[in-house]
């Protein structure tokens, strides 16, 4: 049995019983592989340590590196790391609960805090509740035109405060004196000391202005009483028999008289004898009617502003409706081509019948020709597009439960505005009683193939790429919008890969923004909801992002045979599985990141780089 010193850690341990073991493992052709220096020293080391373990009289005492017990714990063996990092774990959740703790003692000493502020503002205010007012004295007119007597008993007491509003130093007439109320301080003004002033300048002011609005009261009050008075000399003056049966005239009053006998008919006996009415009590009455009619007045701005509000709402409701009309309705687009003579057109058949039934491996008559359908490639509510063939040639046919045009219509537009209109496709439309049947077939030595089938060849892809933005170009230049752009509803018609000329099958969602000039936004595009919903388009963008979104998931849809997902990564938007090159990211970048750029500068910045990778 070989004696070891207990070593002071569990790292210098473990280091010692790795090394050890490392010794112990190793093969004999390894060994000889060692240096012999480096083996000396390591026999060296262990006979020290081993020396070194002896005590307490020469006997052995066996020690273990680790703790079995923590290592080896509940059948799981655990390493030190891990002991540490438990160790750790401990640690912070025990300064977790202590920093919990904290804050559950700050909240309920802030609670405490706020009820005693709480009982002291209800204290404080049933204070003040409980602070009896003193009444004012009555209002009292004096003549001073009478005898001295009555001068002399109407002279103001110790409590009556003079007031000179209503005459002039040098008028002589009727003196108006009110009686305040009584201050609570009034005591301790009188014994004021000499020189200290009795009030301050803030009650100074106050009371200018308080004088100065009894003044503009009074005046409003005079000329009030003059109107009133001239209105009823004008009556008298036109009704005479009226004047007769007067027996006896009133005696005629000075304006303040009559306005105090005014105030004195609205006061209720009971009221002037138990001393409840005063000066003061009368401007309040008349700050009351003031603020009824303030209120009154807006109330009245109040109901303005709703019924302005309200035919806000009815306008921008009739907008609204205006703009809920579906600009892609068959009736509307009737009478869109009602201002065209589109039936002279030599392509444009009328047959007096109903719509035939078209299926899979059947035969459809046309003007004529005999055409076998082969296959279903769409099948969308009223639409369904077939491949067939005729004269061994493969075509396209288009079934739709609508009589208007509108496919025949944008599609000899866009080949009227085509450069390369050589290379287009042929078409013929046969009109129906109950809808309308669209052919595409290809020219000479050429052939019609879908987009959707030239399947993940990146070469092809790219030059597929070219084609569609060449073919959204054309379109939006001529002020066409497709708006439903899929790998399912786009042919090509070419002689030579690199030929080809591409074209919707569907026309279904396309407008015509030169005859549809009230749609200016996407929210009025009914294909473009999804996108809305999804936030990538915004119901304020111009109608053109819709194309350019098209564009990219058509293109993400040929690249990787799954269906696009964009994805928001702050104020831009990136594809979910983005596994493409710096040219393709930025492709599908800019298409997706129109910001407020025209489409028609990002379909040729594209078609640029595109044309010189794959063309």
């Amino acid at each position: 049995m070989r004696q070891r010193k207990p070593a002071r850690g569990c790292d210098e341990s473990g280091l010692f019983e790795s090394c050890f073991g490392l010794l112990h493992n190793t093969s004999g052709a390894e060994m000889e592989g060692l240096s012999v220096s480096s083996l000396s020293a390591n026999q060296s080391t262990v006979q020290v340590n081993m020396g070194a373990g002896l005590h307490d009289g020469g006997v052995a005492s066996q020690w273990s590196p680790y703790c079995k017990e923590d290592l080896m714990r509940g059948g799981e063996e655990l390493c030190f790391e891990e002991l540490r990092a438990e160790r750790y774990n401990q640690q912070k959740q025990k300064e977790m609960e202590e920093k919990m703790r904290h804050l559950k003692e700050q909240q309920e000493q802030l609670s405490q805090e706020l009820e005693e502020k709480k009982r002291l503002l209800l204290r404080k205010s049933q204070q003040i509740s409980n602070v009896d007012q003193p009444a004012a004295a009555p209002f009292k007119i004096l003549d001073e035109s009478g005898s001295e007597e009555s001068v002399r008993k109407s002279e103001p007491s110790s409590d009556e405060l003079p007031d000179d509003v209503f005459l002039r130093p040098d008028e002589k007439g009727l003196c108006v004196r009110v009686q305040f109320p009584t201050r609570p301080d009034q005591n301790h003004q009188q014994n004021r000391p000499p020189g200290q002033p009795s009030r301050t300048e803030r009650d100074l002011r106050a009371e200018r202005d308080l004088r100065a609005e009894r003044e503009l009261r009074a005046e409003q009050d005079l000329r009030t009483e003059r109107d009133l008075r001239t209105e009823r000399d004008l009556r008298t003056e036109r009704d005479p028999d009226s004047q007769e049966s007067v027996s006896q005239p009133k005696k005629q009053l000075s304006p303040i008289e009559e306005i105090s006998v005014e105030a004195a008919s609205l006061t209720s006996p009971g009221e002037l004898s138990g001393g409840n009415f005063s000066p003061l009590d009368q401007n309040q009455k008349l700050d009351q009617n003031q603020e009824q009619e303030q209120n009154q007045e807006q109330d009245q701005d109040q109901e303005q502003n709703q019924d302005q509000e309200k035919n806000q709402d009815q306008n921008q409701e009739t907008l609204s409706q205006s703009h809920a009309v579906d600009p892609c309705d068959p009736e509307v687009r009737r009478q869109l081509l009602d201002l065209f003579d589109i039936t002279s057109s030599a392509n444009l058949h009328s047959e007096q019948r109903p719509l035939p039934a078209v299926e899979e491996c059947s035969l459809l008559d046309l003007g004529g020709d005999t055409f076998f359908i082969e296959s279903r490639l769409l099948d969308r509510h009223s639409v369904s597009i077939f491949r067939a063939a005729a004269d061994n040639q493969s075509v396209f046919i288009k079934v739709e439960r609508c009589s208007a045009p509108w496919d025949f219509y944008l599609f000899t537009r866009l080949k009227e505005n085509s450069p390369s209109a050589d290379r287009a496709a042929l078409i013929s439309c046969f009109l129906f009683e109950d809808g309308c049947v669209t052919v595409y077939t290809p020219p000479a030595d050429h052939q019609l193939t879908v987009v959707a089938d030239c399947g993940p060849d990146l070469a092809r892809v790219g030059v597929t790429a070219v084609r569609l933005l060449e073919l959204v170009l054309q379109l939006h230049g001529c002020s066409l919008l497709h708006a439903g752009l899929q790998p399912g509803v786009l042919a090509s018609c070419g002689a030579a890969a690199n030929q080809d000329w591409l074209f919707p099958l569907d026309w279904s969602s396309s407008l015509d923004l030169d005859l549809q000039k009230d749609v200016r936004s996407v929210q009025q595009i009914p294909s473009a909801q999804g996108y809305i919903r999804l936030g990538l388009l915004q119901p304020a963008d111009p109608p053109h992002t819709v194309d350019l979104v098209g564009v990219a998931e058509t293109i993400y849809f040929l690249l990787t045979n799954s269906e696009m997902k964009p994805e928001r990564h702050g104020s831009s938007w990136t594809l979910k599985h983005d596994v493409f090159t710096s040219t393709w990211r930025r492709f599908f970048g800019l298409l997706l990141n129109a910001g407020g750029r025209s489409s028609i500068s990002i379909l040729s910045e594209l078609k640029d780089q595109l044309s010189e990778l794959y063309l």
